[in-house]
C-alpha cells in the first residue's frame, strides 16, 4: 500500500484523485482549507462520479492546512511519517481582474511554501507532483513544448491566473526537487466531467461559459449570439476520469521528463461545442471572425452576452498546439461524450 498526500482536497481534481487512490487501496491524507465535512462530501461525490463506493471516504485521513503558514500548519511528523507521493493541486482559479495579489499569494508563494515543507520533512523516496495548466503557455504562438518555462510579462497571458501558474512552475524548476529528479509537473487541459455520464462537480471553465449562455437563452430564447473565434479554434477538453487515470500512471512512472501535458491529442472544434450547446439550449451560437463583426456589428443582445463572457471567451480566439505523448494523453472527447457533458450540465448542473 502506497501513501499519498493530496492538498486541494475539496477541489475538482484533488477530490477525484483522492477517490481513485483510496479505491485502489492506497493510504490517503487529504489536506484542505475547507472543513472536514465539506471535504468528505466532495470526495464522496467524486467517488460516486467515478462509479466507486462513496463509503470509501471513511478511509481517508483529513487534515486542515494553510498555504501561508509555516510548514503549512501541519503536524509534519504525522503527515510525512512515511515516504509518500505529494500531490499539489491546491490553487486559486479565477480569470477575474484585480486579483493579482491574491493569485500570487496562493499560487506562487503558496506553492513555494508547499515545496519547502515537502523538501524539509518528506522521507527519502518521496515524490512531488505539481498540478499545473497547459494554458500557462499564455498567448505565445507555436507549439507549447514539455519544457520548463521562461519568465514572461503579464501581458503575454490571457489572465493573471495563467501568469501565476507560469511563475509557480519557474520557481519549482529552480528547486533541489527538480535537480534530484523527484518532481513532476502535470499540465492539464480544460477539465470537464465524467466521459461516461457527463457528470461534473465543477462550475469553472467551460461550465462558467455555459452557465452564462443558459441564463440569457432562457430569458430570451431563440436569439443568435456570435463570438469572435480563431478560424481553427479547438479546445483540449479532458474528462476527469481519463485525466485521473493518466495522472496516476505518470506519478508511478519515471520522472525523466519532468514536465508533461495531460491533454488530448484530438481536440474539440469550437464549432462542434457551439452546436452541442445549441442542441440543448434555445440559442444559436455562431463562431465568426473579427472581420465578420466589423462588417456586421454585434446586436445589443450579442454585445451584452459577449461582455458577460469576457473572461472565458478569450480562450476561443487562439489556436493551441501542445506537445503531448500517448502515455499522458487521456482518451478523446467524441461527439457522443461532448453531448453527454453538455446535456448533463444543462439538466443537472445549472441553477434552477
Amino acid at each position: 500500500m502506497s501513501v499519498h498526500v493530496v492538498d486541494g482536497a475539496n477541489g475538482f481534481v484533488g477530490s477525484h484523485l483522492i477517490g481513485a487512490l483510496v479505491a485502489r487501496g492506497d493510504s490517503v491524507i487529504a489536506l484542505a482549507r475547507a472543513s472536514e465535512e465539506v471535504c468528505r462530501r466532495k470526495v464522496a461525490d467524486a467517488l460516486s462520479t467515478l462509479h466507486l463506493d462513496p463509503g470509501l471516504v471513511e478511509k481517508v485521513q483529513f487534515r486542515p492546512f494553510s498555504l501561508v503558514e509555516p510548514d503549512l500548519g501541519l503536524p509534519t511528523s504525522e503527515v510525512f511519517a512515511e515516504p509518500c507521493a505529494y500531490w499539489h493541486s491546491a490553487a486559486l482559479i479565477t480569470f477575474f481582474p484585480r486579483r493579482e495579489e491574491e493569485l500570487r499569494t496562493v499560487n506562487v508563494e503558496g506553492s513555494a511554501n508547499v515545496e519547502r515543507t515537502f523538501s524539509r520533512h518528506s522521507r527519502a523516496g518521496s515524490r512531488f507532483i505539481h498540478i499545473s495548466t497547459a494554458y500557462q503557455n499564455g498567448t505565445g504562438g507555436g507549439r507549447a513544448r514539455e519544457d520548463w518555462p521562461e519568465p514572461a510579462h503579464p501581458s503575454a497571458f490571457r489572465n493573471d491566473y495563467e501568469h501565476s501558474k507560469r511563475m509557480a512552475e519557474i520557481q519549482l524548476s529552480r528547486s533541489a526537487l527538480v535537480q534530484n529528479g523527484d518532481a513532476l509537473v502535470a499540465r492539464l487541459g480544460v477539465m470537464v466531467g465524467h466521459s461516461g455520464t457527463g457528470r461534473a462537480l465543477s462550475d469553472l471553465g467551460i461550465y462558467d461559459f455555459l452557465r452564462v449562455i443558459a441564463m440569457f437563452a432562457r430569458r430570451t430564447p431563440g436569439e443568435r449570439v456570435r463570438f469572435v473565434c480563431h478560424p481553427r479554434a479547438a479546445l483540449h477538453l479532458t474528462p476527469i476520469d481519463g485525466t485521473v487515470d493518466r495522472l496516476l500512471a505518470l506519478a508511478a512512472g519515471s520522472f525523466d521528463r519532468p514536465v508533461r501535458h495531460v491533454v488530448n491529442r484530438v481536440t474539440v472544434p469550437v464549432a462542434d461545442l457551439f452546436a452541442a450547446i445549441s442542441a440543448h439550449l434555445p440559442v444559436e451560437l455562431v463562431a465568426v471572425t473579427a472581420a465578420d463583426v466589423e462588417a456586421e456589428p454585434f446586436s445589443r443582445f450579442e454585445a451584452i452576452v459577449n461582455m458577460r463572457c469576457k473572461y472565458t471567451s478569450p480562450y476561443l480566439r487562439f489556436e493551441y498546439d501542445f506537445e503531448c505523448h500517448d502515455d499522458a494523453s487521456p482518451p478523446p472527447v467524441t461527439p457522443r461524450i461532448l453531448d453527454l457533458l453538455i446535456s448533463w450540465y444543462v439538466r443537472e448542473g445549472l441553477p434552477a
